[in-house]
């Protein structure tokens, strides 16, 4: 739909190799290719291992890693950004963080606490995460005053307008819920619409019994990530329930998968990860925290760079089109991380 789509992609397709989150995202990016202009597949293979192909909305079998479009070769592939561990064991073993923690869990004991942190934007499905909770709430009224919901919203900037009428559908859709379940000592949802600093958000990270993340559609998603670094760090047993539309849930094996665009299964997801028995949630989140140790930022890093640097990088091909180096950019925050940096 882009009117410049053409000199977007006359511009990507200048670089030798070009890497995308997941398999997915590379044969979304031929496909847009090719309905602009003529391209040939050179090579195609067969996903890695690490990635899921089956019962998630963004796997794949096989990905297409060399494509020719005009007279320029360019290689393709598929790179997931890690996490930072190092950052997060820093932050874990602040005192302040400590007492976070600590206060977070006296806060919330003996009930269990639901997290959600994203942008406020309608790609995050945060309205339809809140209308899934309150039905919860309503088909299972043993779980009233069991859960508390924590919904961290960042907001947007203030010139993006188009954001205030999602502010306010979300605003009255927690005091919907508030007003009808609440009681003196039990409040469902604890909405915060600003910014945390990052410290504060891992001390959330390790008090969370469930790191509820349902996207609508979401390149990767770090956040996932970051709840399943701190969780494993710490020892915990936290249950990752992710949107199946999340570029993660390709590589995230354990996390259970969910579809936000049915608000049934959405309630049905929460509820099973609350209903969760201990031996389970604490095999599920050794083998999450198995795929995001090993596949880290670091290795995120020299991955990258060694797929540019070989045989689907470094060819270069007789062209009048000038050839842009092929160096990764740094990676940019979660939004965890956008909300410490914006506090």
């Amino acid at each position: 739909m882009v009117p410049w789509r053409r000199e977007i992609l006359g511009s990507l397709l200048s670089c030798d190799y070009i890497g995308f989150h997941i398999p997915r995202q590379v044969e979304n990016f031929v496909d847009v290719v090719r309905g602009a202009m003529p391209v040939e597949v050179l090579g195609r293979e067969g996903c890695a291992p690490r990635f899921l192909t089956y019962g998630c909305a963004v796997g794949l079998d096989t990905m297409t890693t060399r494509i020719r479009a005009g007279d320029h070769e360019v290689g393709l592939g598929a790179h997931p950004v890690g996490t930072d561990l190092g950052r997060i064991r820093e932050v874990l073993e602040l005192p302040r963080t400590r007492d976070d923690i600590g206060r977070l869990r006296r806060e919330i004991s003996p009930r269990k606490l639901v997290l959600s942190i994203e942008r406020l934007d309608y790609t995050k499905g945060t309205l339809e995460k809140l209308e899934a909770f309150g039905r919860l709430l309503e088909s299972r009224p043993a779980l009233q005053g069991e859960v508390t919901l924590v919904v961290v919203c960042v907001p947007a900037a203030r010139e993006m307008a188009v954001y205030r009428q999602l502010q306010t559908q979300i605003e009255q859709a927690v005091g919907r819920i508030n007003g009808r379940h609440s009681r003196l000592d039990w409040t469902p949802v604890r909405f915060f619409a600003r910014p945390l600093p990052f410290e504060e958000v891992v001390a959330h990270y390790a008090a969370a019994d469930v790191m509820w993340i349902t996207p609508l559609r979401d390149g990767l998603n770090l956040v996932a990530k970051e709840f399943v670094a701190t969780q494993g760090i710490e020892g915990g047993r936290g249950v990752l329930v992710l949107s199946e539309f999340a570029g993660a849930a390709a590589e995230l094996k354990g996390a259970l998968l969910t579809n936000p665009h049915d608000p049934a299964d959405l309630a049905a997801a929460l509820g099973q990860a609350l209903d969760m028995d201990a031996d389970e949630a604490e095999g599920r989140m050794r083998q999450l925290f198995g795929i995001v140790e090993n596949f880290d930022l670091a290795r995120w890093g020299r991955e990258f760079l060694a797929a540019a640097r070989g045989p689907a990088g470094h060819q270069k091909t007789t062209t009048t089109t000038p050839v842009a180096t092929a160096t990764p950019i740094a990676p940019g925050r979660s939004q965890a991380g956008n909300a410490g940096a914006m506090a």
